[in-house]
């Protein structure tokens, strides 16, 4: 039998550790044997770039970094350039201002004398740009880095187009940083950490593109929303603009959020949990529910802040482009949203949410009841579920009377506005078992996954938009897995029967 061509066993693969052993043997290997020459005095190049190209990788290779230095002109013609280690002169002195804040970074310029030197040359019409070394000077006066220490000079660090598109691909699906680091990693098959480039300049990377396109931010969302209107009548979509013709409130609407709205739009979730941290507004959300028991979206807003005036206008701007207004309606304890509902949507029923009462528990009870502080959750939520008001009014005195809590402000703000948040006062309308946000919430933590600070505003109503393809998808294979499976009937009785070809399987 003929010997094997590879001794490799498959079912071995080396872990990452072998990896980096490797990949560290590899660098040693190519800074001791380097596959170029070194510069040398007389060497000849056909331009300035690929001069400084040739002592940059010398550079890496020994362990340094360069900058470009002086040059000589004449007559608007550079006729002598100078290549020098970044440790070349001496670091300026800084005026200390101690009215602002400054860095006390050290400086790496410690005189070295390391340089390359080049000069035009024109000996040949067939050579009409050569570039000559007349002063080379390898010595250097300070330690010089390894070659795995060399890559993390700034210089060294370098996101190539290609890595750039990629990153700015995977940023689109949503991955974080570090998730896009690692993917990379994978896919190049080199070990944890041994990209040319950190995080920090993944970062640096998206700050530059943000104020790239951070002049043009609105006019781009606005040109956005006028294209998606011209292609679907049925998009929705305001705006408002303040003195200096700044975006202040956006308010839009999906063509089929807008269809969605219309079946299921009796009640409606808002939720402003969300901030755009680029822009510091706050992200509200209409959420509802559908006949399948799926979330929906109803429409999304960007405000200038959380006012009675901003969330007024934004309340009218809904109902308006929208066409009819909820019968109910769920959203934060915020005396700011329950005046601007009063007074926009006078004929809607308007609802706390209990999940955004019972969070602030702990900071108002904890310090005060100490250990009985779960007896008294336990006592509340008791409360909160019994069947009528009056069982709510009989009971309530006795549990705030166990605990003395009779003259805490928040447990009497609590009995104030007990018709928004107690179901035995709201049994009359209808939530469609939504008397929680946790359904709006659920959709602002599917909205982080591809919203960061470095998002623009046109990028972010897009970015929501997948949100809608998500939701549609979802219902549509509803559909498919109710014709492909049908239902089971169990009594055979035709009340059942009739339900079941009314309803869906989820109410059925």
């Amino acid at each position: 039998m003929d010997e094997p061509l590879f001794d490799i066993d498959l079912n071995q693969l080396p872990n990452d550790g072998e990896r980096v052993i490797e990949f560290e043997q590899n660098a040693s290997e190519l800074n001791e044997y380097p596959k170029e020459i070194d510069p040398f005095i007389g060497q000849y190049f056909l331009s300035e770039e690929e001069a400084f190209v040739c002592y940059k990788k010398y550079a890496c290779r020994t362990g340094f970094s360069i900058r470009k230095y002086c040059t000589d002109k004449r007559k608007g013609e550079v006729k002598r350039r100078d290549f020098c280690c970044q440790c070349e002169g001496k670091a300026p002195l800084k005026l200390f201002d101690p009215s602002k804040e400054q860095r006390n970074r050290k400086s790496v310029r410690c005189g070295c004398k390391a340089r390359m030197r080049i000069t035009f040359r024109k000996s040949f019409d067939i050579f009409p740009q050569e570039w000559q070394i007349i002063e080379f000077v390898k010595e250097h006066n300070h330690e010089l880095l390894t070659p795995l220490e060399v890559r993390f000079l700034p210089a060294n660090r370098i996101i190539s187009k290609k890595d750039k598109d990629c990153i700015l691909l995977f940023k689109e699906g949503g991955l974080q940083v570090s998730q896009i680091m690692r993917v990379m990693e994978l896919e190049k098959n080199i070990p944890h950490g041994y990209l040319p480039f950190f995080e920090k300049d993944v970062r640096n990377l998206f700050t530059k593109i943000a104020k790239k396109h951070g002049a043009n931010d609105a006019e781009d969302l606005l040109r956005h929303c006028r294209i998606a209107k011209e292609e679907n009548i049925k998009f929705q979509y305001a705006f408002m603009v303040d003195e200096q013709r700044r975006l202040e409130h956006i308010f839009w609407s999906p063509a089929h959020c807008f269809d969605w709205y219309h079946k299921y739009g009796d009640v409606v979730v808002f939720d402003t949990t969300y901030k755009v941290n680029a822009y510091q507004m706050p992200f509200g959300i209409f959420v509802g529910i559908n006949n399948h028991g799926k979330r929906i979206l109803f429409g999304c807003a960007l405000l200038r802040n959380e006012k009675t005036t901003s969330l007024q206008w934004l309340m009218k701007t809904f109902v308006s482009l929208m066409k009819k207004h909820p019968k109910t309606i769920l959203t934060d304890q915020d005396p700011w949203m329950s005046e601007a509902i009063a007074k926009e949507l006078p004929a809607t029923k308007h609802s706390f949410c209990i999940w955004h009462i019972t969070s602030k528990f702990s900071g108002w009870f904890t310090a005060l009841l100490r250990d009985e502080y779960q007896d008294w959750c336990a006592d509340f939520y008791n409360l909160y579920h019994l069947d009528s008001p009056e069982a709510f009014k009989h009971q309530w005195p006795q549990v705030v009377a166990k605990y003395h809590l009779d003259s805490n402000k928040h447990v009497v703000g609590l009995y104030e506005i007990k018709h928004f948040w107690v179901p035995a006062y709201l049994r009359s309308y209808f939530f469609g078992g939504m008397t929680t946000t946790g359904r709006s919430e659920s959709i602002n933590e599917y909205v982080k996954r591809f919203i960061s600070s470095h998002t623009n505003l046109e990028k972010f109503v897009r970015q929501v938009s997948n949100i809608y393809f998500l939701k549609f998808f979802i219902i549509l294979k509803k559909k498919m897995l109710q014709k492909y499976r049908g239902s089971t009937l169990r009594t055979m009785l035709p009340l059942e029967e009739q339900a079941c070809g009314v309803l869906t399987p989820f109410l059925f």
